[in-house]
């Protein structure tokens, strides 16, 4: 026995030829077939709906695979860019495709058989607000409930995560690489002025010179103006708790041991770069005193060499491997050109001896823009020693400026090229003659250009004093050994005997880092499981368009003149007929939702056809209707 749905009309409201329309053969058609063109193109239509629907699959494995990548790396921007759309495009095609799926699974229900309630909650479902209100409008809730709240929660989740699942980070890698450098013991490079090594002296001098008198901020700074780094003296450093090692500041107040720094070569320009040199430097310490000025006393300075022709004279007592370098400095406190003649003790003089430091010192760059972060003595000194049959000397003792890593003695001429380095032995006036830069460095590093007279050095006591003469020695040492390489040419082998410097090698390592696609896990999860669905959806949406044999009746209004009795005059083509082709059939026909029975005390409200052949009047307040 047939279900009530299978059997013949559910409801009847007159005789079957008063609602049913004459059938004629010429207008009859088939159920709908999926060889017809209509169907497949409708059919077409889903697919390419559904196919559309993998993009968001697509987007979610590219993501993955892409994770950790470059961001400039070709297409991963593109990937960044189109998230961005995500959460306007995804609701959009989710709503279309499951309106059209509610719309196709009502449509087969209907054939099918069911119940006019189930009908309805797929019709009302079709959008986010509407799923909602369903239950409230229709009065009841039943299974497809939930199913249809969870449904529609993917729309804005899914959104969210196309949006969420992609970001970017910073991956950082490490290298070992090898850092060579200047080493600061290394062979002296002249033999003084007018010998036939002495053509460096002019690139020495200027090197110097412009150390010298730079800006006070560049003589601060943890590099000089050809990024070379400074050494810091340990000695100045404040010492820590249970370690040797000594934390620079990164404030400007640092003691750097010289206004040159040491080269390094190839140092990457990018990347963070950590290693440790392990170097060294010259250390100054002066007993300074003031005395007065005869004339008897200028003439027997004057014999002193290593004067200058100028107001000061700095005379080594002796500088060899069998003693300790020393040396003597004097300088007249003198106005320039005009004014009262200085008074008191106007002769500085200061006994100086030189030691030797040997660091360890952890370097930090940043490209190339480096800085001293720690020092400590050095266990393993980068010392350079010759075979020599005798040295009497401790380690602290003997210096580049005494013979350490001197092949032959061209390093006693160090103090005489330095006495000249920016007062040339050309001479002047000594009541006339203006401070040289070494003077003006020794009284105010900060001024040394516009001094234009020299001052009671003496005054300045002995600490200033050897720290000063500290940075002047080993800025001229440094220049004086390696004038190409401290001013930008420095390579790991040189080409001119002339220029011949020793070079140290430590390891370190490099840390790069790069912007690269960062994958949300769980939201890519998310996105998977929305876009997923999705996708069945659209391809179930497919399967049921094309099963579907009956009319597209569904969500037209058109739909309800179909077999109206209060439309009979409506022309009537074929049950076949979709309800959107009939809409454009029957577009110009005017209808009214009104009483189609006026002329009885209880009237009755239907849908009629304002063709003067059928009386459909206005409701009215004033009558009942049945």
């Amino acid at each position: 026995m047939e279900s009530r749905a299978d059997q013949g009309p559910l409801l009847n409201t007159g005789p079957d030829d008063s609602i049913v329309p004459s059938q004629d053969p010429r207008n009859s058609r088939s159920a709908r077939r999926l060889s017809s063109l209509s169907v497949v193109g409708e059919v077409l239509l889903d697919l390419l709906i559904a196919v559309s629907c993998a993009y968001f699959i697509v987007f979610a494995v590219l993501v993955y695979a892409r994770r950790n990548q470059p961001v400039e790396q070709p297409g991963n921007r593109d990937l960044i860019e189109a998230a961005k759309y995500t959460p306007t495009i995804f609701p959009i095609l989710f709503s279309a495709v499951v309106a059209k799926f509610l719309k196709a699974i009502a449509a087969v229900k209907l054939e099918h058989g069911t119940s006019v309630l189930t009908i309805e909650y797929l019709l009302q479902s079709r959008t986010v607000f509407s799923t909602f209100m369903a239950p409230i409008t229709l009065k009841t809730i039943n299974v497809l409930t939930p199913v249809l709240f969870l449904l529609w929660a993917l729309s804005p989740l899914g959104g969210q995560a196309g949006l969420r699942v992609i970001s970017t980070q910073e991956s950082f890698s490490n290298a070992t690489q090898n850092f060579t450098y200047l080493a600061f013991v290394s062979p002296f490079s002249n033999n003084g002025v007018g010998s036939a090594s002495a053509e460096p002296l002019v690139p020495i001098n200027a090197i110097f010179t412009a150390a010298i008198i730079g800006s006070a901020k560049t003589k601060t700074l943890a590099q000089d103006q050809f990024a070379n780094v400074k050494v810091p003296v340990y000695e100045s450093l404040s010492p820590e708790d249970g370690t040797d090692w000594r934390s620079v500041p990164e404030s400007d107040d640092v003691e750097w041991s010289s206004l040159t720094g040491l080269p390094i070569h190839d140092l990457p320009s990018t990347g963070v770069s950590r290693f440790t040199m392990n170097t060294g430097y010259m250390l100054t310490s002066c007993n300074t005193s003031g005395h007065d000025w005869t004339e008897g006393y200028r003439q027997s300075l004057e014999e002193y060499i290593g004067w200058s022709g100028a107001n000061y004279a700095l005379s080594p007592n002796r500088v060899d491997q069998f003693a300790i370098t020393n040396f003597t400095f004097r300088s007249l406190d003198l106005l320039a050109a005009s004014g009262p003649a200085p008074e008191g003790k106007i002769l500085t003089v200061a006994n100086c001896i030189v030691g030797m430091s040997y660091v360890e010192v952890q370097i930090k760059c940043d490209g190339q823009t480096c800085h001293s972060v720690a020092v400590r003595p050095s266990p393993n000194p980068a010392s350079h020693p010759l075979n020599y049959s005798h040295n009497a000397l401790s380690v602290t003792d003997w210096t580049p400026i005494n013979g350490l890593g001197q092949e032959d003695i061209k390093y006693t001429q160090f103090f005489p090229d330095f006495t000249n380095a920016t007062n040339p032995t050309v001479g002047c006036d000594t009541v006339l003659c203006p401070p040289s830069a070494i003077e003006a460095y020794l009284a105010d590093p900060a001024n040394t250009v516009l001094q234009t007279s020299t001052t009671k050095l003496w005054e300045l006591g002995d600490d200033i004093i050897s720290k000063r003469f500290t940075q002047l020695i080993n800025t001229y040492w440094i220049d004086s050994i390696a004038p190409a390489a401290v001013s930008g040419n420095f390579t790991v082998a040189p080409k001119s005997n002339l220029l011949l410097y020793n070079t140290d090698s430590t390891f370190g390592t490099v840390t790069t880092s790069q912007v690269v696609v960062k994958c949300e896990y769980a939201w890519l999860a998310l996105m998977l499981l929305c876009s997923i669905v999705l996708f069945i959806i659209g391809v179930a949406t497919v399967v049921l368009s094309a099963r579907r044999r009956g009319p597209d009746i569904l969500d037209r209004f058109s739909s309800l003149l179909r077999d109206n009795p209060y439309a009979s005059t409506v022309p009537h083509i074929s049950s076949m007929e979709d309800a959107v082709d009939q809409s454009k059939r029957l577009g110009d026909l005017m209808v009214r939702l009104g009483d189609v029975r006026p002329e009885e005390d209880v009237g009755y409200v239907a849908i009629g056809v304002l063709d003067g052949k059928q009386t459909v009047q206005k409701l009215s307040m004033k009558r009942n209707y049945a």
